[in-house]
C-alpha cells in the first residue's frame, strides 16, 4: 500500500469520506488512490510532503478508491486515480491539475 503506518497521511473509511463531504471543523485534503496506479505511486513522496507542510492547518488523508469504485464515483464523481479533493467549509473541490508537487497542491488547498 502507499503511505505506510508511519506516514502523516491518515487513512479514512467510507464514513470518513462522507464526513469530509458534509463538513468538519478542520479543512482536509484527500487523495483517492489505487496502490497499483503508477501515477499514485509517483506522487507518494510529494503527497507525504504536503502532509508535513499542511500539518496543523489541514488533515491530509487517503482513501483507497479501487476497492470502492461505485461509492467513490457516486458520492465524489471520481473516475480516475489519483484524484485529489479539498474539503473546506462544507464544500469539496477537485484538484484538476496534473502538477502534483507540494507547492502546487498546497497553493490549491489554501485557495480552495
Amino acid at each position: 500500500d502507499l503511505w505506510d503506518k508511519d506516514s502523516k497521511v491518515v487513512e479514512v473509511s467510507k464514513d470518513g469520506m462522507i464526513s469530509l463531504k458534509e463538513g468538519t471543523d478542520k479543512p482536509s485534503v484527500a487523495v483517492v488512490y489505487a496502490p497499483w496506479c503508477q501515477f499514485c505511486q509517483a506522487m507518494e513522496e510529494q503527497y507525504e510532503g504536503l502532509a508535513s507542510e499542511l500539518s496543523g492547518s489541514f488533515d491530509v488523508v487517503k482513501f483507497r478508491g479501487d476497492e470502492e469504485r461505485e461509492f467513490i464515483s457516486e458520492n465524489f464523481d471520481v473516475k480516475s486515480f489519483p484524484t485529489i479533493l479539498v474539503a473546506k467549509d462544507g464544500k469539496m473541490t477537485k484538484y484538476d491539475s496534473e502538477e502534483r508537487t507540494v507547492e502546487a497542491m498546497k497553493a490549491f488547498a489554501e485557495s480552495a
